[in-house]
């Protein structure tokens, strides 16, 4: 039984290619259920159909079967070069989804309106999401005492996983190199997770003198999510 099936798999043309459906379906329904060993099976799934259909192809060379072979080696490729785009241009990211938000401490929204001052004044760090979620203002009004820049360091708090360490610790740098600012403004980018897949970040506002030893503001604690690429 088992032999004949495998037999059919191999010199059915079309029925190599029919199995093609199963991983693209679930690639398709994939951000709807959000569990990465499913990503991984429906690659598992379309590599392992991908070698099952080029050796079919070559059963069919073999019997000078050339357009049924010319035809899976085509749509093969075809849906090789689509997968690799889908992930390349948008890899699912499900580090969000079953992150759970900790009850009995602090936590904020990012602000969506325009910063009022007087809200420096109980925190030396606000954080605003204006344009995509993911992508975060930050504001202070703390005074530093010597030349150097203020930069982001961002952590998921159950975790305590730092998030997207280089990235925003290069975007999130303001210079300062002078006394005169009363406020000064930045921005950073959290790429773990995706949009809609809410968790709890501390962040926390640093400060690297020109001569000297950095040294940690303040932190506070906000709901965030990761930007979609």
């Amino acid at each position: 039984m088992i032999k004949e099936k495998l037999t059919q798999y191999f010199t059915v043309w079309w029925i190599p290619l029919c199995f093609y459906m199963i991983p693209l379906l679930i690639v398709i329904f994939t951000p709807h259920i959000k569990k990465d060993w499913i990503i991984d099976l429906s690659l598992s799934l379309f590599f392992i159909n991908f070698l099952g259909t080029i050796l079919s192809s070559l059963v069919h060379l073999v019997t000078k079967k050339w357009i049924p072979a010319v035809f899976q080696i085509i749509v093969s490729f075809c849906l090789l070069f689509f997968i690799s785009i889908l992930f390349i241009l948008s890899p699912p990211d499900n580090y969000g989804v079953d992150k759970e938000i900790p009850k009995g401490i602090e936590i904020y929204e990012p602000i969506t309106e325009k910063l009022v001052e007087e809200d420096l004044i109980k925190n030396n760090l606000i954080i605003g999401s204006y344009f995509q979620p993911g992508i975060y203002t930050y504001y202070t009004d703390f005074k530093p005492k010597e030349l150097g820049y203020f930069y982001i360091k961002a952590f998921e708090i159950t975790s305590n996983d730092r998030l997207s360490e280089e990235r925003i610790t290069r975007s999130s740098k303001i210079s300062v190199e002078d006394f005169t600012n009363q406020i000064y403004t930045g921005e950073f980018t959290i790429y773990e997770g995706s949009f809609g897949d809410k968790y709890a970040g501390r962040i926390e506002l640093w400060f690297s003198p020109k001569n000297g030893k950095e040294y940690k503001i303040t932190e506070r604690n906000y709901i965030v999510e990761g930007w979609m690429r």
